[in-house]
């Protein structure tokens, strides 16, 4: 499968945004969850299975508040290998060193060196009208193999469909990495959506971050509709 990637014209959720009129729907930078040690799961590696917090360690789940979305973590043993029970950098992260900076506040998400599948899932938003999701995604610059993937997608009432996709493809040749993509879908279609991330690699250098994860659109009037992202994007960003 060829990598999942375009531009598209954003231009009337931008012009709505300038005019101060945005409104958010849901969203997360990350900031609110725990941060501590290498997160080493107590899981059987060689079954697929549900990730839970570990006390000391930093958290893989996250359950909604301070007006952030929650997040569900998971394993598939996709390398017949330990998996993270080894003990691994995943999770919530104020880690900047690979990334410089995160792109809202001073955490973020992180995932590493699964040695299998390693995914999350966020809450499950719902919305009545024309709206959008929008993210800013990191990928390491390093060897990645053949096998190693990383998707990003959506599914809902409307189906499932790929913002990120590189199965398929060689990462190290897609020009996606060491800085930070701005990622964007148009959810029009959709009365309810959930987001969900996956990393499948086997080393330590092999890492993606998630930041400012934002679910939004722009009010018209008479009606609870948002104009539209008009569809998905990945641009770059500099790095801070």
């Amino acid at each position: 499968m060829k990598i999942t990637v375009a531009l598209f014209a954003v231009a009337g959720l931008a012009a709505a945004a300038n005019a101060g009129v945005a409104s958010v729907i849901a969203s997360t930078s990350f900031e609110n969850g725990f941060v501590g040690n290498q997160y080493q799961d107590t899981g059987d590696s060689s079954v697929d299975h549900d990730l839970f917090n570990n006390a000391g360690e930093s958290a893989v789940d996250f359950t909604a508040s301070g007006g952030e979305m929650g997040v569900d973590a998971y394993y598939r043993n996709t390398r017949g290998s330990n998996g993270l029970t080894d003990g691994d950098f995943v999770g919530f992260t104020n880690f900047t060193g690979t990334v410089g900076a995160f792109t809202d506040g001073i955490q973020g998400y992180q995932m590493s060196d699964a040695d299998g599948t390693m995914g999350i899932n966020f809450d499950t938003v719902n919305f009545a009208g024309t709206w959008g999701v929008t993210m800013d995604f990191y990928i390491t610059e390093t060897g990645w193999e053949s096998d190693d993937s990383i998707r990003v997608w959506i599914t809902g009432d409307a189906g499932t469909i790929d913002i990120l996709n590189t199965i398929g493809s060689d990462i190290d040749d897609l020009l996606i990495e060491d800085s930070w993509l701005a990622l964007s879908l148009d959810l029009s279609a959709y009365t309810n959506a959930t987001l969900h991330v996956e990393l499948e690699s086997n080393s330590g250098s092999e890492a993606i971050y998630i930041d400012n994860v934002v679910f939004s659109g722009i009010p018209t009037p008479g009606t609870a509709a948002l104009l539209g992202l008009g569809g998905l994007v990945a641009t770059r960003r500099r790095r801070a």
